[in-house]
C-alpha cells in the first residue's frame, strides 16, 4: 500500500470508531499477509 492509502484506511477506520491498536494489528496483516503466498502454497 501507498502512504496515500495508508492515510486513507487509517480516516475511513477511524471514523468506524476502531482504536488505533486495531488499526495497526489491520494494516500489519494487509503489509505482511501476501495473496499470491497463500495461492502459490496450494499448488
Amino acid at each position: 500500500m501507498t502512504g496515500k492509502e495508508i492515510v486513507n484506511l487509517i480516516r475511513k477506520l477511524r471514523e468506524k470508531g476502531l482504536t488505533s491498536d486495531e488499526i495497526i494489528s489491520i494494516i500489519e496483516y494487509i503489509e505482511t499477509h501476501d495473496p499470491k503466498e497463500e495461492s502459490n502454497s496450494s499448488i
